[in-house]
């Protein structure tokens, strides 16, 4: 089944949960555990980003790369360790040219600020929304321009854009989101010159942001240059009957239900049983939505063409 919404699911699967249970805090739960169990149906998609530096970071919905490009050219994809241990990181946020895409981590904001530079930040709506919602709060803990560490908190109201009261942020350590009802964007300009917009975060609900970044060679002459990214969905929490579950596949949920209501009552065997059960009911989808598409491995003791050596 392709991905469904809280409510179609609540419709079918309501029933399994407990008594004393709400399903959406149950399939928050379990969803989370099924994402994470392998590269299922339609928890894969692309994505193209044109960046003048030399990192990317990926949006919070996307957990890891599968594959990479660089300006067309396929690139090895790296553990965080790697340039480490190979010849050291260099001083700026990139990569030596011969390493490809290396992964640098988690960082508290999606693009990084110049340190030589003063900012000021900005709290503002994300289309199609034109203003800011009259709920919740972010809280923005940075570095200004004399090294002196603040913090700041957006009580969100219904305002067009709010602004942080101070103008020489140099680095931001730390952004929470609490209680934001719609997804709203936090960024930052240059105070100055007012030539660049820093996308610093963005989302809703309650969460600290975090965002995986990784390093890629400078693009030459300051030059932009475009990743187009295979990228497997990372689990966002669920907030609303309308929000989109990519991972459908109800008999599954269902048993991930049946199985955490089994753990709940200390039954491991029963629990583990519908664990079973739910990954090869996931398995069955995967491998039907593949059709022809499938991994043949083979050896030709004559080495022809698309085949590896013969192995002795």
């Amino acid at each position: 089944m392709p991905a469904t919404t809280v409510k179609v699911l609540a419709d079918q699967l309501a029933s399994y949960c407990s008594p004393d249970q709400q399903f959406l805090p149950i399939l928050n739960l379990v969803l989370p555990r099924l994402y994470a169990m392998g590269y299922w149906k339609d928890l894969c998609y692309e994505l193209e980003i044109t960046t003048p530096n030399g990192y990317f970071s990926l949006p919070m919905e996307a957990e890891s790369i599968m594959a990479a490009t660089v300006d067309q050219t396929p690139k090895n994809l790296w553990s965080q360790w790697h340039d480490y241990k190979v010849g050291g990181i260099p001083n700026s946020y990139s990569a030596y040219p011969i390493f490809g895409i290396v992964d640098d981590g988690y960082g508290p904001v999606k693009e990084v600020l110049p340190n030589d530079t003063d900012h000021s930040v900005t709290l503002r709506p994300i289309s199609p929304n034109t203003t800011l919602p009259n709920d919740g709060s972010v809280y923005v803990t940075y570095e200004r321009a004399g090294g002196t560490i603040a913090s700041y908190v957006f009580s969100i109201d219904d305002s067009a854009a709010m602004d942080l009261p101070h103008y020489d942020v140099r680095k931001i350590i730390e952004i929470r989101y609490e209680g934001v009802p719609v997804p709203v964007r936090l960024e930052a300009v240059n105070y100055d010159l007012q030539d660049k917009n820093y996308t610093l975060a963005e989302g809703r609900g309650d969460f600290v942001a975090r965002y995986r970044r990784f390093r890629t060679s400078a693009p030459s002459n300051g030059d932009t240059q475009k990743v187009f990214l295979l990228l497997k969905r990372a689990f966002l929490p669920l907030m609303s009957e309308s929000d989109v579950v990519y991972l459908g596949n109800v008999n599954a949920i269902k048993c991930a239900i049946l199985a955490t209501t089994a753990e709940d009552n200390a039954d491991i065997e029963r629990s583990g049983y519908h664990w079973q059960v739910c990954r090869q009911l996931l398995e069955e989808e995967k491998d039907a939505s593949r059709g022809a598409a499938r991994q043949v491995f083979t050896i030709d003791p004559y080495s022809g063409n698309g085949t590896p050596q013969n192995m002795l």
